[in-house]
């Protein structure tokens, strides 16, 4: 099995410089923490997937302030190859409460900056990309 294409993660930040992390169950994700996102739908916008994605993961409605950069994630876990392309962005909240959507999301929670779990893939990095450009 595969896990391919084109895909966008958000940084949701909150008071007390926290942000919001899910868990999945599915492959290659089982069992890390990771920012919200997903795949891009054709004809979609990577700023419209992440708005969606945060949606239908969350509960969330975000806008996007701005992207911190673009990965390229390789590899194989769990049986599961991987090969895709995600962007990340800082998104704002606009509306709206955290709840889980989708029965493949096991969690959903806040981290300090300073306690962020192990993460998937390149979400580490994203996040610290992001630690960069607030003390910059």
């Amino acid at each position: 099995m595969k896990f391919a294409g084109r895909t966008a993660t958000a940084i949701i930040p909150f008071p007390e410089d926290k942000i919001l992390l899910i868990k999945r169950s599915t492959p290659p994700f089982v069992g890390y923490w990771a920012l919200p996102g997903g795949r891009v739908d054709a004809g979609e916008t990577v700023e419209q997937t992440i708005v969606r994605e945060v949606k239908e993961e969350t509960g969330l409605d975000v806008a996007v302030v701005k992207k911190i950069g673009e990965y390229h994630e390789q590899g194989v876990q769990g049986g599961m190859e991987y090969d895709y392309y995600p962007a990340c962005f800082l998104v704002k909240i606009l509306g709206g409460e955290i709840k889980r959507q989708k029965s493949e999301i096991q969690d959903i929670k806040l981290f300090s900056l300073s306690e962020v779990p192990e993460l998937a893939f390149e979400h580490s990095q994203m996040v610290k990309e992001y630690v960069a450009i607030r003390k910059a």
